[in-house]
């Protein structure tokens, strides 16, 4: 039988340019290592989704909740989600026209670009930033325009550094607090300034916030929308995986004004259909039963207690030094004493030791001359993984 496939000049399946783009590497480091390996890379708490969250999913299969759902989500659980952000966040929606349940909320960010960037188009992106975001733009046809993220006790993302890159194809600017991957907080003042550089250009501000309830030290979280400035302007992006340990679930949701998410849910319902029904009725218990509180905090203690085992083992370390998180469940290691590329580090570090961090590199420019670590893995992992790492950086840092 013939074959009828598209095929390119040197005989090779055609594939489009758009999925070129796309990279299937950093899955790979972060996920499909060796059984061997210790895995300081994913960043998937390790922690089971709480029992009456699981019970509340059974429930849902017994009495028939396995067909579509609208593809704005369940109205129960987008007026549970407006209720948190007014209760928690101090943002006021309207469920029913400014709320949208999603397929977990990365979907929910590359739904939001789709609505919101075209061909040519510029979006500021802090720099170092979660990789997924720079994909995202450019499978929408736009461009990434990295603004620098300063690290230390002050962290912030430069705002005047911002203002000087913008050009009058700039239409977006995407936030992500607590960040991933260096774990700051960006401070209410640090969000107004941007706040003002985005209402001078007339810039959409997406706004991520899964990591929201992981912080540590006493430093608070900040949405952008609940600036008066940018309520009007500002899509909120969140979900379940990560403070509520439901990565499995892909459940998400995004908030803003209802023209914006009228076009993400049409969006929505034409490539991704609706969000699981399931898993709705799963989320909808975790957001809503008193116990979750008790749940995130046990949790965010753990994390806590290893965010102190990784910064003791790196704290007089030659070689590595941790930048302190803020929030999250990462440490941003720089290893540019080395003097080796990130990305040789992470693979010599592979290789001889069967520890898997992820290079700088992958997370922008300014990533270089860094690892990320995750700390979403269990203590007795974390700490043999921590010794080895230590084993590593003091022989291969000169003298």
């Amino acid at each position: 039988m013939k074959d009828v496939r598209r095929m390119s000049k040197d005989g090779n399946a055609y594939i489009a340019e758009r999925a070129k783009q796309v990279s299937s590497e950093p899955f790979r480091l972060a996920l499909n290592l060796p059984k061997d390996v210790i895995r300081l890379t994913g960043g998937e708490p390790d922690f089971e989704t709480p029992s009456f969250v699981r019970e509340a999913a059974k429930e849902a299969i017994d009495k028939g909740f396995t067909h579509y759902s609208p593809s704005t989500g369940y109205d129960e659980l987008r007026k549970a989600v407006a209720e948190k952000l007014h209760r928690e966040n101090h943002i006021v929606y309207d469920h029913g026209t400014e709320v949208v349940i999603t397929p977990g909320s990365s979907s929910g960010v590359f739904l939001s670009l789709l609505a919101l960037v075209n061909p040519g188009d510029e979006v500021l992106v802090p720099d170092p930033i979660w990789f997924h975001y720079v994909t995202l733009i450019r499978l929408c046809g736009g461009s990434p325009v990295g603004i620098p993220v300063t690290l230390g006790q002050n962290a912030s993302i430069d705002s005047e550094e911002a203002r000087r890159r913008i050009t009058g194809r700039t239409r977006v600017l995407i936030l992500n607090s607590p960040t991933n991957p260096t774990g700051m907080v960006l401070s209410r003042e640090n969000i107004l300034a941007l706040g003002e550089v985005a209402e001078e250009h007339n810039l959409t501000v997406v706004s991520d916030e899964i990591y929201e309830k992981i912080i540590y030290e006493g430093n608070v979280h900040t949405s952008p929308a609940s600036l008066p400035a940018l309520r009007h302007r500002t899509i909120t992006s969140n979900g379940f995986s990560k403070a509520y340990a439901m990565t499995g679930w892909r459940v998400g949701y995004l908030a803003g004004p209802s023209e914006i998410i009228e076009k993400v849910t049409a969006l929505s319902g034409y490539t991704l259909v609706c969000p699981s029904s399931v898993s709705q009725k799963a989320a909808y218990a975790a957001m809503t039963d008193p116990r979750m509180d008790d749940c995130i905090k046990g949790m965010v203690d753990r994390f806590g207690r290893r965010r102190k085992l990784v910064l003791e083992a790196l704290n007089d370390l030659r070689g590595a030094r941790a930048h302190p998180p803020q929030g999250t469940f990462y440490a941003w290691v720089d290893i540019s004493e080395t003097r080796i590329s990130s990305e040789q580090f992470a693979c010599k570090l592979l290789e001889s030791e069967r520890v898997g961090v992820l290079p700088g590199s992958l997370f922008g420019p300014r990533g270089e001359g860094h690892i990320r670590i995750s700390f979403a893995t269990g203590e007795d992992q974390l700490k043999e993984g921590l010794e080895k790492l230590r084993r590593f950086v003091l022989r291969t840092t000169p003298r």
